[in-house]
C-alpha cells in the first residue's frame, strides 16, 4: 500500500512538472492551473505516505531515506504555501519537483536501513531526526543556491539562453532560498538544543568536534538571516554563506564520523 501511495505522488509530481515547464515556456495559465493540481494532489499523497512512517504505528521504523523524503515534502509545499500571496513563489516548483522525484525514486527503489523509534529512546531519536532533517532542508537550500548563483552569473554576462528563459525569477529562487534557510535553521536549533540536554558526555561520547562544527554553521545561518532582514543581503553574499553553512554541517555530519571511525577506530557511544 505505501509504495502505491509513493507511485501515485511520483506520478502526479512528474506531470506537475511536465505542465509547470509549458506553462513558464508557453505563459500558459491553464497549464500552470493543471500544474497546481497535480502537485497538490502530490503534496497529499506525499504526506499521507510520511503519516504512515510517523504517526500510524506504535513503534516506527524510520530511514534516512523517509527523512529526506520527509524533507522533499517540505520544499514542494513551500512553494505551495505561497499562492495565495502577491508575489507567490510556485514557478521554483520547477527545481523543487525534480529534487522531490529523484529522492522518492530512491525511496522507492532502495532498501535503507531503519531506525525504531520506541517510547524509550524518544529524547535521542528526536535529536538524531531532527539533525537528518536540519541537513536535508539546508542541503536542499545548497542546491538553489547553486541555481542562484547559475542564474546571477548568466544574467550579469548577458546570456539570455534557454535555460535562464525557463528557470524561475531570480528573486523567485531567493526568495524560496531564505524559506528554506529559516526552516532549516529552526529545525537545527532545536537539534542542538535536544543534543546538549539529552547526550550525556559530549567528550565521552566523541561528539564535541561535530557539536563544534554544528553550532559554528548555526552562527552562520543565523548571521546570514540577521543581514538578510537588517542589510538585505541576498546575490552573491547569500550563496556564499549557505555554501559556508552547509559545508560545515558537512563536516560535523560526515567529517567527524570518518575522522572518529576510519582514523581513530573509535565510535560516539563510548
Amino acid at each position: 500500500m505505501h509504495d502505491k501511495i509513493l507511485l501515485i505522488t511520483l506520478a502526479s509530481y512528474l506531470s506537475a512538472v511536465i505542465f509547470l515547464y509549458a506553462a513558464v515556456a508557453q505563459g500558459s495559465r491553464l497549464k500552470r492551473t493543471i500544474a497546481i493540481a497535480f502537485t497538490l494532489l502530490g503534496v497529499l499523497f506525499h504526506a499521507w505516505a510520511q503519516a504512515q512512517h510517523w504517526l500510524l504505528p506504535a513503534t516506527p521504523q524510520v530511514s534516512l531515506l523517509n527523512v529526506w523524503s520527509l524533507c522533499a515534502l517540505v520544499t514542494v509545499a513551500i512553494p505551495l504555501a505561497t499562492l495565495p500571496m502577491n508575489r507567490n513563489l510556485f514557478d521554483a516548483s520547477l527545481v523543487a519537483l525534480p529534487l522531490a522525484i529523484l529522492i522518492l525514486i530512491a525511496e522507492i527503489g532502495v532498501v535503507a536501513p531503519s531506525l525504531e523509534i520506541t517510547q524509550g529512546s524518544m529524547d535521542i531519536t528526536v535529536h538524531i531526526v531532527t539533525s537528518v532533517v536540519a541537513f536535508g532542508i539546508l542541503s536542499i537550500a545548497g542546491v538553489y543556491a547553486m541555481f542562484v548563483a547559475l542564474i546571477d552569473f548568466m544574467l550579469r554576462h548577458h546570456r539570455y539562453n534557454k535555460l535562464v528563459q525557463t528557470l524561475p525569477a531570480l528573486d523567485t529562487l531567493e526568495e524560496l532560498l531564505f524559506h528554506l534557510i529559516k526552516a532549516g535553521f529552526a529545525i537545527l536549533t532545536v537539534s542542538l538544543f535536544t543534543g546538549l540536554v539529552f547526550i550525556d558526555d559530549l567528550f565521552a561520547q566523541h561528539l564535541v568536534h561535530k557539536t563544534l562544527l554544528s553550532i559554528f554553521a548555526w552562527l552562520v545561518f543565523a548571521l546570514l538571516l540577521w543581514g538578510r532582514w537588517k542589510r538585505g543581503w541576498r546575490g552573491r553574499v547569500a550563496v556564499r554563506m549557505t555554501l559556508a553553512g552547509i559545508a560545515l554541517l558537512l563536516l560535523s555530519y560526515f567529517g567527524s564520523k570518518l575522522i572518529l571511525e576510519v582514523f581513530l577506530q573509535r565510535s560516539w557511544h563510548g
